[in-house]
């Protein structure tokens, strides 16, 4: 119907065609008047052709009534072809009318359809206002991101510009400084030969040391004798016996004992005896005056030679104080054995520099009732019925089969191995020492260094022996087993003064197997292999006989210390013990030799 009316063919086309919202607002106005021009038209033709038929009829209603008035009777109604066309007229109009009616129905659903239209228009338009709103938000984002970027951009211009300035300036520094650095290689590199060159030359220096070293030692004897006197305790302040320094050059080389003896007649008579040593110690001297002495034949043992530092006195004479130290030892008051550790380890840290790597064990055993015992056992009495068997090798020294090592690799290892061997001891109270120690205990430390830049080797060992103190029975009171005990300390102590005499005489047999302590001490002390050898090659060729000597017999820096009561109630065994330091003096066991 509207495609063929010619007033709906001007209606805007469909939506299709409104894709913005300014059109959709014009072809909706458009719509909207063209809808009312035609409603009003419609409604204007039938108004008019009603009001025409009504017109008609009036004016035919008042003809025939003005007819009938005037002529006193009314007219016939108008003819019946009048009707048919008056009807035929009405019908076109009511059929014109249906049809604008129809259309104009028609024309509002289309208006309703185009009202819907214009909403969903109007919702998309909202809904392109609020994304439109939302881009321009993010357009402004954007604006204001690129302002920012703009202005980093011209700040980075202006630091590039800043930064190449700098970056030439810096290539200029770095010019200079790859100058200096190739100056300094230039340096570096001739430092690095005078490094080894002194290097070299210390090694070569190194070498002369210790073989000066070692001849110094040998000039003052390879077996040194000290005598200390024993510091006085609080409790001894009377009974002190007489002894005399004499201050004479070389000084702290001479003691001097005054005795007083009354003889048959009731006189008495001050007998005066001098003794002459490597070095005497007065009470007033410490552990570190000692040490300062003891540190040459360290350094030796360092040095790749063997060591052994003995105590030798009677009980109560200090051996064990000045060996280990007290029990509760403090850095000035500990003894021989933790200092000579600690200077191992400072020499062997300074040696290092000189590519020098060691390692460093220890054992730690007594002698016991002329038996050897484990000092480093946790548990002592597990190791009953085992027997220890005393091993001696001319290049790593004296060991004991089946006793434990350790490995002293710091300080704290050596502690706790001191404090176990000072728990397992065997001491015990006597008339002479409320602490006298039963047995002889031996400290022994080996070690071996190596430099792979030299190939050179160092092997050493170090013996450091606190021997148990001799007593008088008639004195000391013994019973029982400290009865035991005694005869064994005794026996050992007397075959050790029979080896030193052997040694003395030059005797051609020499028994280092009559006790354990003897023969434990033979590589330090033994010089029957020698004289057997002497006897044996001196005929065929004095060459060889040198080389053997140089290798055989005592092989080790022997220093004994000898330490003396100051309490006038022990000055038989002062003497005694004076007397045998001298005779060990006097002694000669030949040159030590590296391993």
């Amino acid at each position: 119907m509207s495609s063929s009316n010619p007033r709906l063919s001007k209606l805007p086309v469909h939506i299709n065609v409104l894709n913005s919202p300014r059109k959709i607002r014009s072809a909706t106005t458009s719509s909207t008047k063209k809808l009312a021009s035609t409603s009003t038209t419609g409604n204007k033709v039938f108004s008019s052709a009603n009001n025409n038929l009504k017109r008609k009829n009036v004016d035919t209603l008042k003809k025939n009534t003005t007819t009938t008035t005037k002529r006193g009777r009314i007219d016939p109604p108008p003819p019946a072809h009048e009707n048919s066309k008056l009807k035929k007229q009405f019908e076109e109009l009511r059929k014109e009318y249906d049809e604008i009616t129809t259309e104009s129905k028609q024309l509002q659903n289309e208006i309703q359809e185009e009202e819907c239209t214009r909403k969903e228009y109007v919702k998309d338009i909202d809904r392109m206002k609020k994304r439109v709103a939302n881009e321009e938000a993010h357009v402004k984002e954007i604006e204001d991101c690129i302002a920012n970027l703009q202005q980093n951009r011209d700040d980075m211009v202006k630091n590039n510009s800043k930064l190449a300035s700098e970056m030439k300036a810096y290539r200029c520094e770095l010019e200079k400084a790859n100058e200096n650095i190739t100056e300094q290689t230039e340096k570096i590199t001739s430092n690095i030969n005078q490094i080894q060159e002194f290097t070299s030359k210390l090694q070569e220096y190194e070498r002369l040391r210790r073989k000066l070293h070692n001849d110094v030692q040998d000039l003052k004897g390879n077996i040194r004798v000290f005598c200390r006197v024993r510091p006085l305790l609080e409790s001894e302040s009377q009974n002190i016996a007489n002894f005399k320094f004499p201050k004479e050059i070389p000084f702290n080389r001479k003691i001097s004992l005054i005795s007083t003896k009354t003889n048959y007649l009731g006189e008495k008579k001050e007998i005066f005896k001098e003794y002459k040593f490597d070095q005497v110690f007065d009470t007033l001297a410490t552990q570190k005056d000692i040490f300062s002495e003891v540190a040459h034949i360290v350094q030796s043992v360092v040095d790749g030679y063997n060591g052994c530092i003995f105590a030798y006195g009677q009980t109560g004479a200090g051996k064990t104080y000045t060996m280990t130290g007290p029990a509760n030892a403090t850095p000035e008051t500990e003894g021989m054995i933790p200092r000579a550790v600690r200077l191992i380890y400072d020499l062997i840290q300074d040696l290092k520099t000189q590519c020098w790597k060691f390692t460093l064990e220890g054992q730690f055993i007594e002698i016991y009732n002329d038996s050897i015992r484990d000092l480093l056992v946790a548990d002592p009495s597990s190791t009953n019925g085992v027997k220890h068997k005393t091993i001696h090798d001319e290049r790593t020294g004296t060991r004991i089969s089946k006793a434990t090592t350790v490995d002293l690799d710091c300080p704290n290892t050596l502690n706790q191995a001191l404090k176990t061997a000072a728990h397992n001891r065997a001491v015990a109270a006597t008339k002479c020492n409320a602490h006298s120690s039963r047995s002889h205990s031996v400290f022994m430390i080996r070690l071996r260094g190596t430099n792979d830049n030299s190939n050179e080797t160092r092997i050493g060992s170090l013996n450091l022996i606190d021997l148990a103190g001799s007593e008088r029975l008639s004195k000391s009171e013994s019973k029982g087993d400290q009865l035991q005990e005694a005869r064994h300390i005794n026996s050992s102590l007397s075959h050790l003064k029979t080896v030193i005499q052997g040694i003395k005489k030059d005797s051609c047999h020499i028994n280092f197997r009559d006790s354990t302590l003897t023969w434990l001490l033979k590589n330090s002390l033994g010089k029957i292999d020698l004289m057997y050898t002497h006897l044996f090659i001196q005929a065929r060729n004095n060459v060889y006989f040198v080389n053997i000597y140089s290798s055989l017999g005592g092989n080790a820096k022997v220093l004994m210390l000898v330490n003396i009561s100051p309490l006038e109630s022990s000055l038989s065994e002062t003497e005694s013990s004076l007397e045998f330091a001298r005779m060990v003096n006097s002694a000669h066991v030949g040159t030590a030799h590296k391993n």
